[in-house]
């Protein structure tokens, strides 16, 4: 239920979509007896495509989401597991049509488990993900991101008696449901959590609230800069930009408000 009730509501609150939806109701109050509010909704909303035309709104929003959390420090704690959250990890449509998997917009991830998998031999990898697509599972193999994660791994030399596979889950929150169900993480054992940086906000809330205390390895990046003004005129980027950081936002407080978490922004 949540899942499909997340879907239809991110149609409608999508940046792009949303605007239009206001413009829209601008117009129709602009030539009905509420004629100013019309008219006021109007210069609000070109105000608002003006600043995602010239400021870097979206990077700013992002920021503090990938800050959160930062990458992880090797310990001489023993890592028993390490987690990875596919979604955008692998191409699913693409995938399907050349007959392998191809990286997808968060393949960052990937590589950041690949290199942890490997300094850490002895530690269980679980690869967490099935189909995000509100039309659900229409093939096995080529819909399930997590086998097609699987396959890649066994290809670049990681065994196949290491990997645990959940490729189920929809979601964030059925990634740690289902995830920590296969993999039974003992109270003692440290496991690692990798998934993009802007997401590990909402993916730590998430496990935590189930009682499995991960430790956040998010892939390093250089954020240096990136909030900085820089002159553009680009509405079209302005509009892509700040997807991310409204999806991610809207999450935290859906998820928040529906008992899935324990708190709006976890602390690091």
């Amino acid at each position: 239920m949540f899942f499909s009730a997340a879907k239809i509501f991110w149609v409608i609150a999508q940046p792009v979509n949303l605007l239009l939806i206001l413009l829209s109701l601008s117009t129709l109050l602009s030539w009905s007896r509420w004629r100013r509010q019309g008219i006021w909704l109007t210069s609000a909303l070109t105000a608002a495509l003006l600043a995602l035309a010239v400021l870097p709104v979206g990077n700013w929003l992002l920021t503090p989401l990938e800050r959160q959390f930062t990458p992880f420090n090797a310990t001489d704690r023993t890592v028993a597991g390490i987690v990875l959250l596919s979604g955008g990890t692998v191409n699913l449509a693409v995938s399907r049509q050349v007959g392998y998997a191809v990286p997808g917009k968060s393949a960052d991830r990937l590589v950041e488990f690949i290199r942890l998998a490997r300094g850490y031999p002895e530690a269980r990898l679980l690869i967490c993900g099935g189909s995000g697509s509100a039309g659900g599972v229409q093939d096995e193999r080529w819909d399930r991101e997590a086998l097609l994660i699987a396959e890649y791994l066994v290809s670049q030399g990681i065994p196949r008696k290491r990997l645990l596979i959940e490729a189920h889950s929809r979601d964030t929150y059925e990634n740690a449901v289902q995830g920590r169900s296969l993999a039974k993480p003992k109270a003692a054992e440290q496991w690692l959590l990798v998934t993009s940086a802007w997401h590990m906000p909402r993916a730590m809330a998430v496990f935590r609230a189930l009682d499995w205390p991960v430790v956040a390895a998010p892939p390093r990046l250089d954020l240096n800069g990136k909030s900085a003004f820089r002159l553009r005129f680009d509405l079209g980027r302005g509009i892509r930009e700040i997807g991310r950081p409204a999806h991610e936002y809207l999450g935290l407080l859906a998820y928040w408000l529906s008992g899935r978490t324990r708190t709006l922004w976890p602390a690091p």
